[in-house]
């Protein structure tokens, strides 16, 4: 299973009309406008039917999808066939699943970080029949409190894009799901571009602070990324302690309330430390994030939580579903 971030090449520093110097690396190759670089076994052109909000999400109701590698068609089809065998209900109550998302738009092509609004939806319904989809902040009061977990499954957003409040909100409203975005605080507002955005000519823009918010009094939970969204692997502690405090600050400013939920940028085992790992401790953070991939078991250390980058790796949510029963992810 690639692992892009791990591999992400260091960018230097930055200036801007956000804050200063930071230790950026390039994301996810931006395949906005690059479809046949696309990683993941995304599938263009392709919107399914999906049935209406009330109706859950039942593979014998969506043909297995074509139009995507064979590798991908094939667990896809295995997928099904191991939901239909009572395989998934029998495997995912031993595991508590950390889903990560990007960008949410129907104008970009699907990327490692960029979903269709219809393909974003699909999975979606196909969380919420198979999973008990919980805000990340009861499967993180879960472990702290020794409470298994498993069975249960987050949705969480990074960055902060304008299209998670334009596009992903309403669909994840129309299907009564909990969510958490993580806001690099110093993007928020602007129309800095980070690295892996440069090459667009379009470029996707961030949320502005009223949609925070409003996002929040919709019931869906902030949580922090850091300022400048900084590699936490290769920033020096001073600049570390700056950017969590900075973020946090901005944080309990605008939307009244001190985060405690954390995801690191960039989200490879190799973006993170022992060392920063602790001063997000020292922060006041309960948890940490990664986006490598990876389950939980039913009982996680809040600091050590695996998430799963679904557009990155998975084309369809059978073929999720597949690596899930397998222990592939």
């Amino acid at each position: 299973m690639p692992k892009s971030d791990e591999q992400a090449t260091n960018e230097g520093t930055r200036r801007a009309g956000s804050p200063e110097k930071v230790y950026m690396v390039s994301k996810v190759e931006s395949a906005g406008e690059f479809p046949g670089r696309v990683r993941g076994g995304v599938i263009e052109n392709s919107k399914p039917s999906l049935s209406p909000p009330s109706e859950p999400y039942h593979a014998a109701r969506e043909p297995a999808r074509t139009g995507i590698p064979a590798k991908n068609f094939i667990k896809d089809v295995l997928g099904r066939a191991a939901y239909a065998t009572g395989l998934y209900a029998q495997q995912f109550r031993s595991k508590m699943v950390l889903t990560a998302f990007h960008r949410v738009n129907d104008w970009m092509a699907e990327d490692g970080i960029t979903s269709s609004s219809a393909r974003f939806e699909e999975f979606c319904r196909f969380f919420a029949e198979h999973f008990r989809v919980v805000p990340l902040s009861e499967q993180v009061a879960g472990c702290r409190a020794g409470r298994g977990m498993g069975g249960t499954l987050s949705i969480s957003f990074d960055d902060g894009y304008v299209d998670n409040f334009e596009v992903a909100a309403p669909i994840l409203r129309k299907l009564g799901l909990p969510a958490t975005f993580f806001v690099a605080t110093a993007f928020i507002g602007t129309d800095y571009a980070p690295p892996w955005d440069q090459k667009l000519s379009r470029r996707p823009g961030w949320m502005s602070w009223d949609q925070v918010r409003s996002l929040r009094e919709q019931g869906f939970e902030i949580g922090a990324h850091t300022d400048n969204h900084v590699d936490l692997g290769q920033a020096d502690a001073d600049v570390i302690r700056a950017e969590l405090a900075i973020c946090r600050e901005k944080l309990t400013r605008e939307l009244g309330v001190t985060p405690t939920l954390f995801a690191y940028p960039f989200g490879g085992r190799s973006n993170i430390s022992p060392a920063s790992l602790e001063l997000v401790r020292k922060a006041g953070f309960e948890c940490c994030l990664s986006a490598c991939g990876g389950v939980n078991p039913p009982v996680a250390d809040p600091f050590h939580l695996n998430r799963i980058n679904v557009n990155e790796w998975f084309a369809t949510p059978h073929q999720l579903g597949f690596e899930l029963v397998m222990r592939r992810v």
